[in-house]
């Protein structure tokens, strides 16, 4: 009792010392400056920190003589003695004076920290990550350590797909990251940083709504933020490869003006292809348009905006248009898991060769108007039109495992040629109303869209059996594909602050979706007219869902840590018509789910932090797995739905957790995530007689999953080098029925990747190596079970020459083990490049670059699931050399120099690391 009594005691007596630091010159904030306590009497180290953004320091000592000691690279050292005999001292401002030596040699030797942890922000430093000549900022995020980009230049960050990319904090072509990724220079970066933002709503209200997304935000450096700035791009190569695109940002004050557009031949989209992945659906499978598949042509051009005439209004926006030409080749090998057949597994090979063309439009725009300190109004409208043309020509042929003879053969050709138009708006109201905290929100949001689609299929299929002649069906048929829907929705929310900084929140929502599919088909009548009705294929589907949602949220805030519970009811009902020429149906459900959800964060510091979520959210089948009507317009692979599925619940946990050590310019990472599932909506596969398959579906349970991630990244001892790495394991368990019989799968999939990087004024190179270790057993004992390894390595090194001259090369290694035979990876991609500054001013370089040296680029993918495993292989751009010419001119009020824009920084046009009726022509 004596210790419990005496230890409040003696924390009273501790004494809190704050101050600010600032630059002696212009009285900015210094962050990350060393604080250092020391005693009068000898010097010796009593505790230290780091100053935050705004400069500050707070630190807690007990009471005696101190000097306190600050430093930060390239300032003197400043010493202070200050008595701590009362409760608190108050330090005047410490200025800290720029000193030449160590400005000198901090030219040489320093490094700023590569990652740092602020809050809920992860920041990368992008001087820290060296590029190419004309490095845009898709080769930045290569670099960076958790990030990931794939063949479709999705970005992902600490396993995050990231949704937006913002610049200064402000939107950059709406929810098209791709733009900004593969248009806007690397040199114009100052810092990059990944966060997790909330919804306007919510941060209206104060509470997480679950439309939260994680987006990049690129912060411009200091002397490029007022003034014009840009590039423009020329190249020709071998093997008539082209390249031109240009790009020029003006900035002042707090708004921006962006006007880019480029056209290639070399596989690099410069948008996201909205209209081909719209019409996807559609087209027959075994061919995968985009993603750096195949060879690619595109076209693009927009302009981004963004104004703040006053500090009450804020609007910007963005107008598009892109034209994508992709001509794809691909051979594809399927196992499909068949356990009650003696015959063993079905295998099947596919070869297909198709075209795609897409042309995109699309408007945006954004308005925030604040009238006054307790009222805000945001308004989002945007409008969007496609069209996209595809012709694909396909053959294939099928055989058991155990039996050296096909069972189902045939080839097939495709067209189709359609338009997708959509709009949509939110507008969205908040009120502080006198009481701190008390907070009334509105939303009213709503849009149509419509979709058009022609297409002519023709295909020839045979089937052989045991005992009986082959079956010869030979489809020719045209359909007429219109869909079309509108949704709105009316959100409102009510905030009441509950005692010391707690709050309670009512929220309620309305929401209705409409949607018609009419699908019309009709069969040649041997006079090549297309009049007959396939009542095989033509239907009608509808839909009309209703869906309310009535939510409390109790949200409580102290210094270390803050926390918030709740639960959401969702009353539903939905109504479902099927109109066939042979049969109609109407499904009806009317249902009350509920959804949990809890969050905790816990905050040592501001660089030292953990959060834990938790949701949980009810899913509602769709029409076509409701539906018992037959699809039989494909007599191999027929299918169904399930009127007696049930509604899936999922379960959602996340954990992050971060720390930044800005002392050793360190950085830790985890994150976590661990998700299961009840009546989970799975497919239910019967193979028949020939290899025919009937598919339907089934609710299941016991599907589950889980992952960890662990990042690291510090510099070494000597402060040229810096070392990281990425660890990743997961774990999933999924259920399907295969043929009556419930198959478990288990799937392991380890991995590691580590990293090392050199900087000097002379030389700058990585290196890279990684491994990953995927296996999945099967509860089934007559399937089989497969081991994956893909292992490789990268080398990247940039020579600083005499006479402005820069050699630059990446060699990337790549192969895998475990797969079937002609899917083997094992590759060497070796791309090189020499440039020299030109003019005066050198604004102007002059390059030659040489993409995949050894000719040894493939393009090789892998699937596995409970049904089957899958294996791809793609055509590729081959080898070719280019010569281009960047110019770069720049505006600049704050005096920035060109070599601040970095030694090229224009677009890059490499490719990325990674029988029957003839089709008619696009």
């Amino acid at each position: 009792m004596v210790i419990c009594i005496l230890l409040p005691l003696a924390a009273q007596n501790n004494t809190r010392i704050t101050g600010t630091v600032l630059d002696k010159t212009d009285n900015s904030p210094i962050e990350q400056a060393s604080i250092r306590i020391l005693k009068e009497r000898d010097s010796t180290y009593v505790t230290g920190l780091a100053t935050d953004d705004a400069g500050k320091f707070l630190i807690t000592v007990n009471p005696g003589k101190y000097i306190v000691s600050v430093s930060y690279l390239g300032y003197k050292e400043s010493f202070t003695n200050v008595d701590a005999s009362k409760k608190s001292v108050v330090m005047d401002n410490i200025l800290l004076s720029a000193d030449g030596i160590m400005l000198s040699e901090a030219i040489v030797t320093a490094k700023a920290a590569e990652i740092a942890i602020k809050g809920d922000t992860v920041e990368y430093n992008a001087d820290s990550y060296k590029v190419q000549p004309s490095a845009v900022v898709e080769d930045l995020l290569k670099k960076m350590p958790g990030a990931e980009v794939d063949s479709e230049g999705k970005i992902t960050v600490n396993g995050k797909e990231i949704k937006k990319i913002l610049v200064d904090g402000k939107e950059f072509f709406s929810d098209d990251p791709k733009v900004a990724s593969k248009n806007l220079p690397a040199a114009m970066v100052d810092k990059l940083q990944v966060l997790d933002r909330k919804s306007d709503m919510a941060q209206m209200t104060g509470f997480d709504d679950g439309d939260d997304e994680t987006v990049i935000n690129l912060t411009i450096k200091k002397n490029m933020k007022q003034g014009l700035y840009g590039s423009t791009t020329s190249g020709l190569g071998s093997d008539d490869r082209y390249g031109v695109s240009g790009i020029a940002n003006y900035m002042h004050n707090d708004s921006q003006f962006t006007l880019m557009g480029g056209s290639n031949n070399t596989n690099n989209e410069g948008f996201t292809d909205n209209a081909g992945n719209s019409f996807r659906g559609f087209r027959p499978s075994g061919i995968n348009f985009g993603g750096g598949n195949g060879i690619i042509k595109s076209t693009s051009g927009g302009f981004n905006f963004s104004i703040t005439p006053s500090d009450k209004l804020k609007w910007g926006g963005n107008t598009r248009a892109g034209r994508t030409e992709n001509d794809v080749i691909t051979s594809k090998h399927v196992e499909r898991f068949t356990p009650n057949n003696p015959k063993g597994n079905l295998f099947q090979n596919t070869n297909n060769k198709g075209e795609n063309k897409s042309d995109n439009y699309g408007v945006d725009f954004r308005f925030e108007w604040t009238p006054d300190s307790l009222t805000k109004i945001i308004f989002s409208p945007n409008l969007q039109y496609g069209k996209n043309r595809t012709s694909n020509v396909s053959e294939f042929i099928s055989s058991y495992e155990d039996v050296n003879d096909s069972i189902n053969w045939g080839n097939s050709t495709y067209f189709s040629e359609g338009e997708t138009r959509s709009a949509n708006a939110r507008l969205e109201i908040s009120r502080k109303l006198g009481k701190k905290g008390r907070v009334v929100s509105l939303s009213l949001s709503g849009g149509f869209n419509d979709l058009d689609n022609d297409i002519d299929s023709w295909s020839k299929k045979a089937t052989r059996e045991d005992l009986k002649p082959d079956s010869i069906s030979i489809i020719d048929i045209h359909t007429k594909q219109k869909n079309n829907g509108h949704n709105w929705r009316a959100y409102l929310s009510y905030v009441e602050p509950i005692g010391r900084n707690n709050f309670i929140q009512f929220n309620y929502s309305f929401r209705k979706n409409y949607s018609v599919a009419d699908q019309n088909t009709f069969r040649n009548d041997g006079s090549g007219n297309y009049t007959i009705i396939d009542s095989t294929a033509t239907k009608n589907l509808k839909n009309d869902f209703i869906n309310q949602e009535i939510g409390i949220n109790f949200k409580s805030v102290r210094a270390k840590y803050n926390y918030t519970i709740g639960v959401m009811l969702q009353p539903s009902r939905m109504n479902n018509w099927i109109i066939t020429p042979k049969e109609s149906a109407e499904i009806s459900n009317n249902v009350l789910n509920y959804a949990p959800v809890a969050q905790f964060n816990y905050l040592w510091d501001k660089r030292h932090n953990l959060r834990i979520d938790y949701s949980g959210s009810t899913t509602q089948p769709t029409t076509t797995q409701l539906s018992s009507v037959r699809d039989e317009s494909d007599p191999l692979n027929i299918s169904y739905g399930n009127p007696n599925l049930k509604p899936t619940f999922s379960n959602r946990f996340r954990m992050r957790y971060q720390k930044f050590n800005p002392e050793k310019a360190s950085a830790i990472m985890v994150f976590g995530g661990f998700n299961f599932a009840s009546n989970d909506i799975v497919s239910r596969t019967t193979t028949l007689s020939g290899g025919r398959q009937e598919r339907t579906f089934d609710n299941i349970n016991g599907n589950w999953s889980t992952n960890l991630r662990l990042i690291m990244n510090r510099p070494l001892k000597n402060k040229k080098f810096s070392i990281n790495s990425m660890s990743f394991v997961s774990y999933a368990r999924n259920n399907a029925y295969i043929d009556t019989l419930r198959n478990t799968a288990n799937n392991l999939n380890l991995a590691e990747s580590l990293g090392l990087q050199y900087r000097s004024d002379l030389v700058d190179f990585g290196l890279r190596g990684n491994i990953r270790y995927t296996t999945t057993n099967n509860s089934l004992g007559n399937l089989q079970d497969r081991t994956v390894y893909n292992y490789g390595g990268t080398f990247n090194t940039t020579l600083y020459l005499p006479y402005n001259f820069v050699v630059d090369t990446d060699l990337n290694y790549s192969a895998n083990a475990g797969t079937t035979q002609g899917f083997e990876l094992n590759e060497w991609l070796w791309n090189a490049s020499v440039s020299k500054q030109v003019f005066k001013a050198k604004n102007g370089t002059l390059k030659l670059s040489i993409y995949d040296i050894l000719h040894q680029k493939t393009n090789i993918s892998q699937s596995f699931s409970t049904e089957s495993t899958s294996e791809s292989r793609t055509n590729v751009l081959e080898s070719y050399f280019m010569f281009s010419f960047i110019y770069r001119f720049q505006i600049f009020k704050g005096g920035a120099k060109m070599s601040d824009m970095g030694n090229d920084s224009g677009p890059r046009f490499g490719p990325p690391g990674g029988g029957g009726r003839p089709p008619r022509p696009l």
